[in-house]
């Protein structure tokens, strides 16, 4: 197994640490990963929100929740909410048990410790499942994608949050362990998972600096539906 690279908060972290920190946030330096992460996904999230079409009732897991900073949004775009969610890191749940406290008291958020290769919740638990910038970490996304069609009501559907392969080959990180996909090839992997290929939405992003360059990312929203059958 390859050595994890150890770097506290205040340090100029380099593209590889980077890289372990977005796979799963750890140590001084995951709050800082963490808001960072907000304010480079919140167009994602935007979009991804959008495409949910939230209606009342619904019951939703979300896949590597980060600090949680979302959640109120799902809220406020539709109260009558139940949303479960699990991440791999310990300071995640942490600080998104800190950032949701109302929620979670009243029962409307359910915040786990969890894998998505082993969903700790029951079959048909859910009508929605969406995670943002999530495949790119799964080196067997069939494993993972079986488990979501296993948590999914029959007709249920995947919401996946992406950018396009050319938008993340703007980062220097993405060549450390990053499964980069397009949006066919995404797709393609859905459908061969026993998904029903929905649509995908794409949306550019506001510039941002990377690397002391402007870029726009492409945000992608891709939509899929467990077979009833399946």
């Amino acid at each position: 197994m390859k050595p994890t690279i150890k770097q506290d908060a205040g340090s100029n972290p380099d593209p590889e640490f980077i890289a372990q920190q977005l796979r799963k946030p750890s140590g001084s330096f995951a709050p800082k990963i963490g808001e960072k992460m907000n304010q480079v996904n919140k167009p994602l999230y935007d979009l991804t929100f959008d495409v949910m079409d939230l209606q009342e009732g619904d019951k939703l897991l979300e896949i590597g929740f980060g600090n949680g900073q979302f959640f109120g949004e799902l809220f406020s775009k539709e109260p009558a909410l139940q949303i479960s969610a699990i991440d791999f890191s310990d300071e995640m749940v942490e600080l998104a048990k800190q950032n949701n406290q109302g929620t979670i008291s009243s029962g409307e958020l359910d915040i786990r410790l969890g894998d998505s290769e082993a969903i700790p919740f029951s079959d048909q638990s859910f009508n929605k499942v969406f995670c943002n910038m999530v495949v790119y970490f799964w080196n067997e996304p069939e494993k993972h994608l079986k488990e979501i069609q296993r948590v999914l009501k029959p007709g249920g559907i995947f919401y996946t949050g992406i950018r396009t392969r050319e938008s993340m080959l703007a980062f220097p990180f993405v060549k450390y362990g990053f499964n980069l996909y397009s949006r066919k090839e995404w797709e393609k992997i859905l459908i061969q998972n026993g998904f029903s290929y929905g649509e995908t939405h794409n949306r550019i992003d506001p510039k941002i600096e990377v690397d002391g360059n402007k870029v726009h990312l492409e945000s992608c929203c891709i939509v899929a539906e467990k077979k009833q059958s399946y």
